[in-house]
């Protein structure tokens, strides 16, 4: 960006300083009251924002966004026109023009749209109450991408670019090569990367998710016609394949459950695993657990909750039944479960499986690299506790039992938890042999 977003005396302005400097207001305006660091109470410094819990703070951040993307779209088309920088008096009559009205802005450019399209994502996923932080990262890692591919090819996205097959086989190859650390822009400007490239499959299809979010958003907007291309090159050049998954036996989890670490990070990362191998427990449900969603039912403690990531949606609640162990786990960590960060506790996690030597076989994934086999310690993760719970209850519990512990309203999203590489059982085709 060119431009950037700072605080004048409460009112927010865009910065701008070359050729003198510019300070044009956003209209956004907030309380000058700071802290004990002096700084401002109701600013985010951190994403240059105001606070989300201050008043019409929704409305103030998408008027900060949208002038900070005409002001940058100004400058970079300026740049392209001219080859220079725009002097700051001119940048700010432009603005001053646009927002009198006296001048169009161009609605032209990827990035501009993007930016707004992003906006209401982050506020349907983010400011709205109940609502899931995790699901937003997937936009802001988007533009990241875009930004790269701009500066690595020198161009600047316009949305009849990318509203073509051609446009998305490029996109595509691009997003399977390998990115250099850094480049130097047209403009003698150091570039530094900020993905690596070399996508897989799964990543390639995220990107691609988003996209075709954008694009209806651009079809809603009356800027593009049609976006059946799109969906279609997504569900004939995009595939992904099945993950190759391991998970816990009962026997495994019971194993795992009686080994001791001498560390207690080690045993409680061990604990906090092995608890949502019981109980289907996904990472953000570990970090909201409240032991007041315990209650009595039929003789057995049962977990009640909605999950984050369905809140939005189909709002189901999961009833959960806690085992035996369950409980017990529960009890020796004090009912605590958040006790380390998700990356904190996937690296003790790592570690600790690997010093058992309880999942040392080689399995059939491979590094992309090396080609070399994945032993079954470097596949576990927290995420395949849910896994391990889904695979050990298929079998055994009815289907429409078994998705309302998991919130599951949809068959084909809970068989994407399924380790398909257990045995099968050949007994169960024993109940043709019974004649009653």
């Amino acid at each position: 960006m060119y431009c950037k977003v700072i605080v004048n005396n409460g009112s927010v302005v865009i910065y701008y300083g070359v050729g003198g400097i510019m300070r044009f207001p956003t209209g956004a305006k907030i309380s000058k009251i700071k802290d004990k660091q002096k700084k401002l109470k109701q600013w985010d410094y951190k994403n240059d924002r105001v606070n989300s819990d201050v008043e019409n703070s929704a409305k103030m951040n998408k008027a900060i966004a949208d002038w900070l993307t005409k002001a940058d779209n100004i400058v970079s088309q300026y740049l392209i026109d001219y080859g220079i920088n725009i002097p700051a008096p001119e940048l700010k009559k432009i603005l001053s023009d646009i927002k009198q009205g006296k001048i169009q802005e161009k609605s032209e450019f990827f990035m501009s749209n993007y930016l707004e399209f992003q906006e209401r994502k982050r506020i349907q996923l983010v400011e709205r109450e109940n609502k899931s932080n995790e699901s937003f990262k997937t936009y802001p890692t988007f533009k990241n991408t875009i930004e790269d591919f701009q500066a690595e090819n020198d161009v600047k996205l316009k949305i009849s670019d990318v509203t073509n097959k051609d446009w998305l086989d490029l996109f595509h190859s691009w997003l399977v090569k390998a990115r250099p650390k850094q480049i130097t822009l047209s403009n003698g400007e150091i570039y530094k990367f900020k993905s690596i490239g070399k996508l897989k499959p799964g990543s390639v299809d995220k990107r691609f998710e988003v996209l075709t979010g954008f694009f209806s958003y651009l079809k809603e907007k009356g800027l593009i016609r049609e976006d059946d291309f799109l969906r279609s090159y997504k569900r004939t050049e995009i595939t992904v394949t099945s993950k190759i998954k391991t998970t816990l036996s009962i026997n495994e989890i019971h194993k795992l459950y009686n080994h001791k670490f001498e560390k207690e990070a080690k045993e409680k990362v061990k604990l906090i695993f092995l608890f949502a191998c019981l109980t289907g427990f996904r990472w953000k449900d570990i970090e909201e657990f409240n032991k007041n969603f315990i209650s009595d039912f039929k003789g057995r403690k049962v977990y009640k909750h909605i999950a984050s990531k369905t809140r939005n949606s189909t709002g189901k609640i999961a009833t959960i039944p806690l085992s035996n162990l369950a409980i017990d786990i529960l009890e020796k960590l004090n009912y605590k479960l958040k006790l380390y960060s998700n990356g904190y506790t996937n690296l003790v996690l790592h570690d600790l499986l690997k010093e058992t030597n309880f999942f040392d076989e080689l399995t059939r994934s491979a590094d992309t690299d090396t080609g070399k086999l994945h032993k079954r310690y470097e596949l576990l993760s927290m995420h395949r506790g849910r896994d391990t719970f889904i695979t050990n209850l298929i079998n055994i519990v009815p289907l429409h039992e078994l998705m309302s512990y998991t919130s599951h309203e949809k068959l084909s999203t809970l068989q994407k938890y399924i380790d398909d590489s257990r045995d099968i059982n050949p007994e169960y085709v024993t109940i043709f042999d019974k004649n009653e």
